[in-house]
């Protein structure tokens, strides 16, 4: 069955897509979430209509994003802290104080683009990457330092 999407579903595609799928997968899970409908005739010739509408929306989020990215990679963040004996954090620095850091610098973004494997427990300097979008991804430079120091 071919199906236009509606927005963006992992693992099948990005919004405006128009794609093959299984029937079961179309009737049980992205039509009843309102992420596809059916490609008919008409919904095909209105998807032909809107493409180059869809495709500089694409581009302007896209120059946007790496707008952003380059402002990131300029950034470097310093993140006080305490900290006990040999560097030990009271606590850790999560994804979530460096995302509050960024947009107090002025840049907007959401915490879950920042990609971390897990929160920072050490005094230290730290890369942290962060994916705008499929593409286009920055590294910000996080150091951690000890209150008062």
């Amino acid at each position: 069955m071919r199906v236009i999407l509606k927005r963006d579903v992992k693992g099948l595609g990005h919004e405006g897509d128009l794609k093959d799928v299984k029937i079961g997968y179309a009737r049980n899970f992205l039509l009843p979430t309102a992420a596809a409908v059916v490609a008919d005739k008409g919904a095909i010739a209105n998807w032909d209509r809107h493409r180059d509408q869809r495709e500089e929306r694409d581009r302007s989020v896209r120059a946007e994003a790496e707008a952003t990215a380059e402002k990131l990679r300029e950034l470097k963040l310093e993140v006080p802290v305490k900290a006990g004996e040999r560097g030990r954090l009271f606590g850790a620095v999560t994804s979530h104080q460096i995302a509050d850091l960024i947009n107090g610098s002025g840049i907007e973004l959401d915490r879950h683009a920042l990609h971390m494997r897990e929160p920072i427990k050490a005094l230290g300097e730290y890369k942290v990457e962060v994916r705008l979008m499929p593409g286009v991804d920055a590294i910000v430079n996080v150091s951690v330092v000890a209150e008062g120091a």
